[in-house]
């Protein structure tokens, strides 16, 4: 009777080691296959992110040269007869010809935020990458307002064209800063993303 109660005992502790151990098992292969799949996604968002800052690296500089431009054009009374006359003048300032012909994407910060397997991504890199998002977000949300100002009928009208103007370089002047800041956003981000996954 005995021997027959400590068999039971063994066949019982047996079942429930092999269940809890199961249990565990299950549970590390799954946490492995999230930290998997979390690293793809990650992989994804430094890919935006390196596409991201050669379009930073690109547009700083022009925008810091559109800004000197106009800066000083806005002081030559013959430039502002000009552009009083022909709003298109304002393009002596742009060597591109442009504002900005691309800005940078969000879609794989979008798609990641929003997943489950943000948990499994450490919280300075999150931390990092929320600040990039949200700075080229405020940073780039001012482009097409400049845009419409530019369109506008009043753009170069002569009672507003020297105000617009201002206006124009200012708000063009806060993006440029802006950049700047996205930057060092970039850079800390790196860093951080560097020290964890190298």
């Amino acid at each position: 009777m005995k021997k027959s109660i400590i068999k039971y005992f063994i066949q019982v502790f047996l079942i429930v080691f092999s269940v809890v151990l199961g249990l565990y098992l299950s549970d590390r292969i799954e946490d492995r296959k999230n930290e998997k799949n979390a690293t793809k996604l990650l992989s994804k968002i430094k890919s935006e992110l390196n596409e991201n800052k050669k379009l930073l690296d690109r547009w700083v500089p022009y925008h810091g040269q559109i800004v000197n431009n106009l800066d000083s054009l806005s002081n030559d009374e013959k430039f502002i007869k000009k552009f009083i006359n022909d709003k298109s003048a304002i393009y002596e300032a742009f060597s591109e010809g442009t504002i900005m012909s691309d800005m940078p994407s969000n879609d794989a910060w979008d798609i990641a935020k929003s997943h489950p397997l943000v948990v499994n991504i450490d919280y300075d890199i999150l931390l990092g990458l929320s600040k990039i998002f949200n700075q080229q977000k405020f940073t780039y949300e001012s482009i097409p307002k400049l845009i419409d100002l530019m369109l506008s009928t009043e753009f170069n009208a002569t009672e507003t064209a020297r105000p617009n103007l201002k206006l124009f370089k200012d708000k063009l002047e806060e993006i440029y800063g802006r950049e700047l800041q996205l930057i060092n956003y970039y850079n800390e981000t790196e860093k951080i993303l560097n020290f964890h996954y190298n």
